[in-house]
């Protein structure tokens, strides 16, 4: 039995991925990760005593190479006598519409995709292809990013109903896998562009670091996010302890109280944990909340604080009542509600680059283009304009609205401040802040606010390789 099936086969057992009479849909892209992934179920089918379907979404944002791969995975499954299911969506379509970055665009499309296969066929789990390469690079990622634990920990081999069978198989081996039984795949082009972190993560930083620093530094990452894991675990389940005996729900589950007594004594991580475990019951998610927001929540926890509020993102607010904090859901207006002037939703899309970006109904259109660094890169432009280390972004720019609780970092001072802040310290009209475009990572990480400040962190330096130039156009 060949090593990669072996390590498959132990996986599967360790992690009590499937059970017999399983049902399982198989995502498969047509790389090479994913067509391992079905061989390698394929051959313990009988031994499992489970059932396979795989499942394709076709993006529809290569063009010809997508509709490629779509024919490829319909005749793999018809080679190996698989019942195939198939949809093809225009992701790039629905990002313009969703107003956000191609990954999330694409990844809630396939989710959806994923549950609906599921029902059709009712299958109890669904198998992905991720490796220990993945997971690495995920590490990677969210460690630049400044991520906890819960970052550094990655992805886990279950979440039901998704199983990762291939999670601690690395790239090599699943390619040598492949090459020594003539099993054929497709190669994903953009996949070998640079615009994105985790392919830089992929194409350059690994390499770079086994390289020059430790050849095993895959095989030790993974580890060591096996190890956060496992630790992250065991504090998530003391906080679901902790979030029962601190934490109350309002009769019509609109807000979420913290009891301040029972609280204030706690350790600060716990506090930490069970702040953002109250802000994703109330929002259903924490995109869009970062760990400083969490940290200025803290002090809200004190009986000097009675009658302080805090808006955050998600239309969430947190009021200290004197004997608890109190967060809750600020609904929309609805049709028919007056309010003192029509604003724009807050996010508008993902900035073209190199190209031009229509900002809603602001009446300014973004125009940017990569350029070589020079010395006009390190001048003060004019309001309007901008020079950014391009590197440093991420190579996903989204462009939004102001939201509560936004923060920066300006150029020049070591600490963040809240966005509202230097709106006031700026002079910008109060009726104005809800209409100047806010430029952002694809983690929300405010990188300029059009017409005043850039974020220290993606400033031009002697270091930058990549310089973006943006200016507005009016």
């Amino acid at each position: 039995m060949d090593s990669l099936i072996q390590k498959f086969k132990k996986t599967l057992s360790d992690h009590k991925m499937i059970a017999t009479g399983d049902c399982v849909l198989v995502g498969v892209s047509g790389g090479p990760d994913s067509v391992a992934l079905l061989h390698g179920l394929h051959a313990l089918k009988r031994e499992l005593g489970i059932e396979l379907v795989v499942a394709h979404l076709n993006h529809r944002a290569r063009g010809a190479e997508s509709d490629r791969d779509a024919r490829f995975v319909q005749q793999l499954g018809d080679s190996l006598n698989i019942r195939t299911v198939m949809e093809a969506q225009d992701v790039p379509a629905e990002q313009a519409a969703a107003k956000q970055s191609f990954q999330e665009t694409a990844r809630n499309i396939r989710l959806g995709f994923f549950e609906r296969a599921r029902k059709q066929t009712g299958a109890q789990k669904v198998a992905l292809g991720h490796i220990m390469d993945d997971q690495v690079e995920t590490v990677l990622m969210n460690l630049l990013r400044g991520a906890g634990l819960t970052g550094l920990a990655g992805m886990s081999p279950v979440r039901s109903p998704y199983i990762r069978p291939l999670f601690e198989c690395s790239r090599s081996e699943v390619i040598e896998f492949l090459r020594s039984r003539n099993i054929s795949y497709c190669q994903d082009s953009s996949n070998e562009k640079t615009d994105y972190l985790r392919n830089r993560i992929r194409l350059e930083l690994i390499p770079y670091l086994k390289d020059n620093y430790n050849p095993k530094i895959v095989e030790n990452l993974f580890e060591a996010s096996g190890i956060f894991r496992a630790d992250n675990d065991w504090l998530n389940d003391l906080v679901d302890r902790e979030f029962d005996r601190t934490a109350s729900w309002a009769e019509n589950r609109d807000s979420l109280e913290i009891d301040i007594e029972t609280f204030s004594p706690l350790p600060l991580a716990l506090k930490r944990r069970l702040v953002r475990k109250v802000l994703q019951a109330l929002k259903g998610d924490l995109r869009t909340i970062s760990s400083l927001h969490v940290q200025d929540l803290l002090p809200l926890f004190q009986a000097t604080e009675k009658g302080k509020k805090i808006d955050l993102p998600g239309n969430l607010e947190a009021v200290c009542r004197g004997e608890a904090v109190v967060f809750k859901k600020i609904p929309e207006p609805g049709p028919g509600i007056s309010t003192e002037a029509k604003k724009p939703s807050v996010w508008v899309g993902q900035l073209d680059i190199p190209g031009e970006t229509e900002v809603g109904e602001t009446g300014v259109t973004l125009k940017t283009e990569i350029v070589e660094p020079a010395a006009s890169a390190y001048a003060s432009p004019p309001s309007n304009q901008a020079f950014l280390d391009f590197d440093k972004t991420g190579g996903t720019i989204l462009v939004r609205f102001f939201q509560p609780g936004d923060r920066l970092k300006p150029l020049g001072m070591n600490g963040t401040k809240k966005l509202k802040s230097l709106f006031i310290d700026d002079k910008v009209p109060r009726e104005m802040r809800s209409r100047i475009p806010i430029l952002t990572t694809g983690d929300n990480d405010i990188i300029w606010v059009y017409g005043t400040r850039i974020a220290d962190p993606y400033r031009v330096t002697p270091k930058t390789k990549k310089v973006l130039f943006i200016k507005g156009l009016t």
